[in-house]
């Protein structure tokens, strides 16, 4: 094997570069600064300001989807509450009024009814104290009665029995309305033992013509055991146009 010399290049000019192309390649290289220069001065700004129009649009966007979300929601709301929604105006409000109308009326009569009980449970309660404290065989009613009040007026009584004190009254106008259409009012009601005793009754009123009227009657009387009543009466005489008053035991 042989080694080949290897070519000389040493004697042999080196490449010439055309000016041509070193003409183009500056050129190239201005064109290129001029474009680098025209981006930085407008294209980032640009790109700016489409990113803040971007982000101003994406949230338009939102708030629009967000709006309309919220009238979905409403309208679902709307529709799911349906009936329980209160229409003050309408048929909704009138039967809510009724209803409340009727409740009231039906507490009113439940209340009336416990008053009409308690009413009835006094009487039976009061009924039982006077069978307790006034047994049978010792009470003793003092009832008044009067007429038709021509000759007198009735203002007051006071009743003694026995030379003591026992009850005093003074009348309304409604009192005496009732008492001169027949009504007997239960004057005193006393636990009195069998013998003799004595009643008072002392009046007081206006007479004839107006005039005041003090009067006075009195009674002896011997309690048996089926002595239970003392009335007392205002009568009117017409033959004398003047009141009497009449104490009779029953």
């Amino acid at each position: 094997m042989t080694n080949s010399p290897l070519p000389d290049t040493s004697s042999k000019p080196a490449p010439s570069i055309p000016l041509a192309n070193t003409a183009v390649s500056a050129a190239s290289r201005r064109d290129h600064v001029a474009v680098s220069s025209l981006f930085l001065n407008v294209g980032i700004p640009l790109m700016i300001v489409t990113v803040l129009l971007l982000g101003m649009l994406a949230k338009m966007v939102e708030a629009q989807e967000s709006t309309k979300a919220d009238k979905q929601q409403e309208s679902a709301w709307a529709e799911e509450v349906g009936d329980n929604v209160i229409d003050f105006g309408g048929k909704k409000s009138r039967i809510a009024a009724k209803s409340a109308r009727d409740e009231v009326r039906e507490i009113s009569a439940e209340v009336q009814q416990l008053k009409e009980d308690v009413v009835l449970l006094n009487k039976d309660l009061r009924v039982m104290e006077e069978t307790i404290l006034f047994p049978s065989n010792t009470k003793y009613t003092v009832f008044l009665s009067t007429g038709a009040g021509q000759f007198f007026t009735l203002e007051s009584v006071k009743l003694k029995l026995d030379d003591r004190l026992v009850a005093t009254h003074l009348y309304s106008p409604q009192q005496r309305d009732a008492l001169k259409r027949g009504g007997i009012q239960n004057l005193y009601i006393t636990n009195l033992s069998e013998g003799k005793h004595s009643a008072t009754a002392i009046f007081t009123g206006v007479g004839p013509n107006g005039r005041s009227y003090k009067r006075a009657a009195s009674l002896n009387f011997t309690k048996k055991g089926s002595s239970r009543y003392l009335e007392i009466a205002v009568k009117d005489n017409g033959s004398t146009q003047e009141p009497e008053f009449v104490l009779k035991q029953w």
